[in-house]
């Protein structure tokens, strides 16, 4: 994500990256020239798969899933991102507060804003993170007034400073008190999403008229009934002329109906259940549309409201748009990964107060399964070894600590589990982590992603924390357009956004558009660890390049690693003093 960011915001924010392959349209705002006059960034990403939606008619989201179980070095709530350093200092915060006023307030390192690339060297000033609009964080109040900031510049308790002009200690602002819904850091996901079910939906900008939703939304007029023409049959001495004439009437309805299909507009036109090959371009919109959508576009939600039957949307953008064109999107699966220094489950359920026995991830032969067969099954090892004997089933994406015992029989490889049980590898994959990084501190975080496996293993130093399943780029080697491999290598996440858009031309099928993707951490230019809630294919390629994890996995891992998020940012950068997690990504 699909897989993805936006084309909300300004240009001047953010400039657009297109890489060749997947990952369009980067998310690099936080590290290109800005313009902060403007309002939102243009981030970008890379666009996953086609999603499958469940629609879920009822206006309230789905009741958030279980949590996984917290590594104990981590906060209670691994996914809620980091606090402020004041709140890892375990003290309460009641003193003054500043609010963001525009979607991407930026929070600069000192009071000046960053030059150009051909006066770089004269500012030391570098971006560290944004808040959004409406988000309130804790705040020194003196303002400190330049000339590149005549408002003042507001030093922020977290560190840095954002300027006046943007964001404002007046918390009954209306900028403020209009903003939207913040993100829930208590679920799985901060916001509630939406599926596009018609091509062509618009965005509107403002609450359009009668007459306007008329003219802008065409089909809602309906089909105009043609009356038939009456056959006089008393003249048939005028059967050759009338059959003339018809003949040339019938040409001309021809000429007619070509000319008005060559200006029919792409939203009206009959694809056969194929996608439309137009470009993000082509869905601007013009008066009270500020946009169009494709079906198969996600949209993040503010609230529903009635008006005009049945009633409208508010984006998370702020704009509006019908509400029988959207469907709420219901996370597919509930799955997560695990801690790996969880307590053991006696077995009355109750947690023991024993730890699990340590997986030995230095022996290749073991690690974590996981079941990645629906109809998978726990086997019975007899025999010395040399039959295997079925037994109960399994459920799918159940993972199981291997022992790195393993046997062979009847061509089936199996591999002991901690619990006595043998898994068949072929209904599931384990995890098969690399070397860690030559020049790795003593606890040093790290992410360990097998191309092959398609898993993910984090690592403090040489302890594994955490391991679960992803998705990344799915292959194509007889269509380059259809080619979309994650890249290896070792890299450090560059910025972390709670949720940001992706949205891009896809060469291949078309345009995309999911707005607000969670738990971003870009690695490698437009290429990220992300929330994905639109499939539930994890162990299995999937994406167009970029690593999909579940919603709760993304959530832990979003965290767990650095940089950490101050609380009321929306968004981090990684910087010399506090760099970013070492993602290591291998076959």
């Amino acid at each position: 994500m699909p897989p993805a960011a936006s084309r909300q915001g300004p240009r001047a924010m953010a400039s657009t990256v297109r890489p060749r392959r997947l990952c369009m349209r980067s998310a690099v705002a936080l590290a290109l020239p800005l313009l902060p006059l403007l309002a939102v960034a243009a981030l970008g990403g890379c666009r996953d798969e086609a999603p499958r939606v469940t629609p879920v008619h009822a206006a309230t989201s789905p009741a958030p899933a279980k949590s996984a179980t917290p590594h104990e070095n981590s906060a209670k709530d691994a996914g809620a991102g980091a606090t402020a350093e004041i709140s890892d200092a375990g003290a309460t915060y009641d003193g003054p507060l500043i609010a963001a006023l525009f979607h991407q307030t930026v929070v600069m390192s000192d009071m000046e804003w960053p030059k150009d690339d051909a006066k770089k060297g004269e500012s030391k000033s570098v971006r560290l993170g944004y808040i959004r609009q409406g988000a309130k964080v804790p705040v020194i109040p003196e303002p400190h007034k330049k000339s590149n900031c005549q408002e003042g510049w507001y030093e922020l308790v977290a560190g840095g400073f954002v300027c006046g002009k943007y964001a404002t200690l007046d918390l009954n602002h209306p900028r403020v008190k209009s903003a939207p819904k913040p993100p829930d850091m208590s679920a799985p996901l901060p916001y509630q999403y939406g599926y596009n079910v018609t091509n062509g939906t618009p965005l509107y900008r403002t609450m359009p008229s009668r007459e306007e939703r008329l003219r802008y939304e065409p089909w809602l007029a309906g089909k105009k009934k043609t009356k038939k023409p009456v056959a006089d049959d008393s003249d048939t001495s005028q059967d050759s002329a009338q059959t003339d004439l018809a003949d040339a009437g019938l040409q001309l309805a021809t000429s007619r109906t070509t000319a008005a299909e060559d200006d029919t507009p792409w939203y009206l036109k009959d694809y056969d259940g194929g996608r439309p090959m137009v470009t993000l371009d082509d869905l601007k919109g013009d008066g009270p549309v500020a946009r169009r959508m494709v079906k198969g576009f996600y949209l993040s939600l503010d609230h529903s409201f009635p008006a005009q039957h049945p009633g409208w949307w508010k984006t998370q953008s702020g704009l509006i748009t019908p509400y029988g064109a959207v469907w709420l999107q219901k996370p597919p699966t509930e799955f997560h990964g695990i801690w790996l220094n969880e307590k053991a489950e006696a077995k009355d359920g109750a947690k023991g107060d024993r730890e699990k026995k340590e997986v030995d991830f230095k022996n290749p032969q073991a690690g974590v399964g996981f079941i990645l067969w629906t109809k998978a099954r726990k086997y019975i090892i007899g025999g010395e070894k040399k039959k295997a004997i079925t037994g109960d089933p399994i459920s799918r994406f159940s993972a199981v600590r291997l022992t790195g015992e393993r046997t062979t029989i009847g061509g089936n490889i199996f591999a002991e589990t901690e619990d006595g049980w043998w898994m068949k590898e072929q209904e599931g994959t384990r995890t098969k982590p690399g070397a860690a990084p030559a020049d790795l501190a003593p606890g040093e975080k790290w992410i360990d992603v097998n191309l092959t496996t398609q898993t993910l293993v984090a690592f403090e130093g040489d302890k594994p924390v955490y391991a679960t399943l992803v998705s990344t780029g799915r292959r194509n080697f007889q269509d380059k357009e259809k080619d979309h491999p994650t890249p290896p290598g070792t890299f450090r996440i560059r910025e972390k956004h709670i949720a940001a858009t992706m949205d891009g031309d896809g060469a291949a099928d078309g345009p995309y558009s999911i707005e607000d993707v969670p738990w971003i951490m870009y690695f490698n230019g437009s290429y990220a660890l992300h929330g994905a809630f639109w499939h539930a294919n994890f162990g299995h390629v999937q994406s167009h390049g970029c690593v999909n994890l579940s919603p709760l996995d993304a959530k832990a891992m979003f965290g767990w690693t650095e940089p950490r998020v101050p609380d009321g940012w929306h968004g981090v950068n990684s910087t010399p003093e506090r760099p970013g997690t070492r993602v290591v990504v291998h076959d």
